[in-house]
């Protein structure tokens, strides 16, 4: 199955969730979730969209808060940028320097 089979795959009547990995059984057990957009939505690209079980879809709203607080407090580029491109347990130091 290719990428946009997948993420059009409500319409086509398959479809697996990307937050959890399950399968979406039925449309009205999901939402569509993309860019903003102004145009008309049978004009909108279906590149950047993706559809996540109703549950799902609220877990990332507060995933995204989350980030955005770690945004706030200036922890974003060493909390979630440096993960996703090197190796975690690499950025871990367990023992805390003696600071006494």
């Amino acid at each position: 199955m290719s990428t946009n089979e997948s993420r059009e795959g409500v319409e086509m009547g398959f479809s697996t969730c990307p937050w959890c990995a399950e399968n979406i059984s039925h449309p009205t057990d999901c939402v569509q979730v993309a860019p903003p957009d102004c145009r008309p939505p049978e004009h909108r690209p279906t590149a950047n969209r993706w559809f996540l079980h109703t549950d799902c879809a609220a877990e990332w709203r507060e995933f995204v808060t989350h980030l955005r607080t770690l945004a706030g407090r200036g922890a974003f580029r060493t909390l979630v940028e440096g993960p996703l491109s090197g190796d975690v347990n690499e950025m871990l130091e367990w023992e805390m320097p003696d600071t006494s």
